[in-house]
């Protein structure tokens, strides 16, 4: 192995074990104002008008009013910060017990007391929600960086000093983990695997012989990267299924975030690929050969069959199910629970079972809703016509 320092460094259990300890809730904010340079430090509790101020947002009521935590319209307290995404949300605010909220500019919301209560209104209620649960996530523990004692690393293995890998991992041969990488228990690297730098592994996570990893990843707990495509020729009456060879890679881009058990199948022969911004939800099954795009977003349940090409900033809903060789166009759209045999073009939304334009889908799906009346009256017009 090639990190001599890290054989010095070794972290006992225990070590590692406290190192990995909770950190404080007492979070320090750092917004951004409008242009994009942080402002000002805040902590909770905080002042309604203080928080208005510092996400450059226009304060509409009670300056005063203290705010200790985050929730939902429908159930927070007169200390919760909420927001305000559109009209629908808008209607829930006389009802709600939440002390501020966060609005979308331009969006009315009716039966607004200024003296009991405010509203901070923002560009944008969803990314200025984001800004602050990201001050307030308590982050997951991690290691410290060094290799624990625990941890299997072959003499050949690269490991940057600065990367942190936790207790029972297994690092195979000619692989390479980059700086600041984060391994967290039980990891195993295949054989000339390589891990890109500040990519983070949670506990289970599986990278096969010779798959590539990109720069800023973050790949949920039991997810596999690299396992055999579901290749076979099938039965004869002369012999038995045969397996084909999987001999190609998995390769993930920069900045690919995988839910939990997510399975990605190394290609045939070339790459199974998932391009730089991708984010995939837990379950997802990805065949193999399969082109994902850039800045694509695709929820769980969902399984691609093999050499399925999805194009950049398509979205996937739900429990879809994408055909052997479909092709999803460029800003397309799949809906939840859809089955895509063939094609989806650019820019279209798709659904339904086969999928078809969503509008046809829902004309469909309104006259299949009334198919059981339409026959019977049918039913009974034809007795009627039988009987004279």
């Amino acid at each position: 192995m090639n990190t001599a320092p890290h054989k010095a460094a070794t972290p006992s259990y225990k070590q590692t074990m406290n190192s990995m300890a909770a950190p404080k809730t007492d979070t320090v904010f750092q917004p951004h104002n409008k242009n994009g340079e942080i402002s000002s430090i805040m902590s909770f509790p905080v002042r309604a008008q203080d928080l208005a101020t510092l996400l450059g947002g226009e304060l509409v009521g009670n300056p005063d009013i203290p705010l200790n935590t985050l929730g939902s319209i429908e159930d927070g307290s007169p200390e919760t910060l909420t927001f305000i995404r559109s009209s629908s949300y808008a209607k829930l605010w006389a009802d709600s017990s939440c002390g501020c909220a966060l609005v979308t500019k331009d969006i009315e919301v009716p039966e607004h007391n200024p003296d009991t209560r405010a509203l901070i209104r923002v560009k944008d209620a969803d990314e200025a929600m984001v800004m602050i649960l990201e001050a307030v996530n308590p982050k997951r523990a991690r290691p410290t960086p060094g290799i624990h004692s625990s941890t299997v690393v072959d003499p050949d293995a690269t490991i940057d000093p600065s990367a942190a890998i936790g207790p029972g991992c297994t690092i195979g041969a000619g692989s390479s983990i980059g700086a600041g990488a984060v391994l967290m228990p039980n990891i195993t690297i295949g054989v000339n695997a390589s891990i890109g730098k500040n990519t983070i592994l949670e506990p289970g996570v599986v990278i096969e012989d010779r798959c590539i990893i990109g720069d800023r990843c973050h790949i949920g707990a039991n997810s596999v990267i690299g396992a055999d495509g579901f290749g076979y020729l099938p039965a004869t009456d002369l012999r038995p299924a045969v397996k084909v060879p999987q001999i190609g890679i998995v390769e993930l881009g920069n900045d690919i975030e995988l839910g939990a058990c997510v399975t990605i199948d190394r290609a045939k022969f070339g790459a199974t690929t998932i391009g730089d911004r991708t984010k995939i939800d837990n379950q997802v099954h990805i065949a193999h050969n399969c082109i994902v795009g850039t800045d694509t977003l695709i929820a769980g349940r969902t399984t691609l069959g093999g050499s399925v090409t999805i194009g950049d900033f398509a979205m996937i809903g739900g429990a879809a199910v994408l055909n052997d060789q479909s092709v999803i166009g460029k800003n397309a759209k799949v809906a939840g629970g859809a089955i895509v045999l063939e094609s989806v073009p650019d820019g279209q939304t798709y659904a339904g079972t086969p999928a078809m334009p969503a509008r046809q889908a829902l004309l469909n799906y309104g006259a299949f809703r009334d198919l059981a009346s339409f026959v019977r009256k049918v039913e009974k017009r034809l007795k009627k016509l039988e009987s004279k």
